[in-house]
């Protein structure tokens, strides 16, 4: 199969998996859920670091780094619950690139923390983003209640993904990319369900439906399969190019959720999705560095 084809698959199987999430969600209590997609999502790493010869002894791990991983797996596993629980409450649209705004902690964080040159190129790529994020989440910043409270969820999300790309950044040097996500993800997989069962969460398997259910799985499965299909365009094609076609998952949240769940765009919302497209792609283009 062309690369090309492996990397829009992958932007579509990626686009779709917070859409997948979000139509499980109607009567699922967030911890079971994240149990159960993340079950998926654990296997799905599973298959990925076993076609890539990636597996880890735990033995040869030093002690730091084994212990920033299990930070880094607790961190995942609160990501996963307050993801699903954010979808619950709010849409696709506006869920998704609050999330993926992260990118604007990690480099602030990279600069203060891990003294990152700081230049101009990355403050002008902080504000494109801001100015993104705010731009397609916008209209539910006031809104009170149940309506409004996925924000805050939203916003824990985004600040514990950057979390993990600071401890990945720490703790995980000389280990595979996919035997690091295997480890990360099993910690997360053993959080979530000891939080649905100190909660009392697995209680909502009665009332949760079984295309719930298969919605929840299919939505690890996709994410998955993004993984493989991305990997493949790396392998075939040009690593620049599919990273930068990569960052169009959000595009392809937007366009799912706008469609399958009907959820209303702006002018706004538009305009956002361009500037943080903007932003990802000006941060993966090598351009001259502007110094401060």
């Amino acid at each position: 199969m062309n690369w090309l084809l492996y990397a829009i698959l992958g932007v579509v199987f990626a686009g779709a998996s917070p859409v997948f999430a979000k139509s499980g969600m109607r009567k699922s209590n967030a911890n079971l859920a994240a149990a159960l997609r993340g079950t998926m999502l654990f296997l799905a790493a599973w298959f990925m670091a076993g076609i890539t010869g990636s597996g880890i002894s735990l033995s040869s791990l030093g002690q730091t780094t084994f212990l920033y991983l299990i930070f880094s797996g607790i961190a995942t596993g609160i990501v996963w619950v307050c993801f699903l629980r954010a979808l619950q409450l709010g849409d696709v649209i506006k869920v998704v690139p609050v999330i993926e705004g992260s990118m604007i902690i990690d480099l602030l964080v990279g600069m203060i923390v891990f003294r990152d040159a700081v230049t101009w190129n990355k403050i002008i790529i902080i504000i494109i983003l801001i100015a993104g994020v705010v731009m397609m989440a916008f209209r539910s910043f006031g809104r009170g209640g149940r309506h409004g409270s996925w924000i805050g969820y939203a916003l824990a999300a985004m600040v514990f993904t950057s979390v993990i790309t600071a401890l990945d950044r720490i703790g995980s040097a000389g280990i595979d990319s996919y035997g690091e996500r295997l480890i990360r993800y099993g910690v997360a997989l053993i959080i979530t369900w000891i939080l649905t069962f100190a909660t009392g969460g697995y209680k909502g398997l009665r009332a949760m439906s079984f295309l719930d259910g298969i919605y929840l799985c299919l939505s690890g499965l996709f994410l998955g399969g993004a993984w493989y299909c991305f990997f493949q365009a790396y392998i075939l094609g040009k690593n620049s190019t599919v990273e930068i076609i990569e960052q169009f998952d959000l595009v392809a949240a937007v366009m799912l959720g706008s469609v399958f769940m009907r959820e209303r765009t702006s002018i706004g919302s538009v305009f956002g999705m361009l500037f943080m497209m903007l932003g990802f792609i000006l941060l993966l283009l090598d351009l001259p560095v502007i110094p401060v």
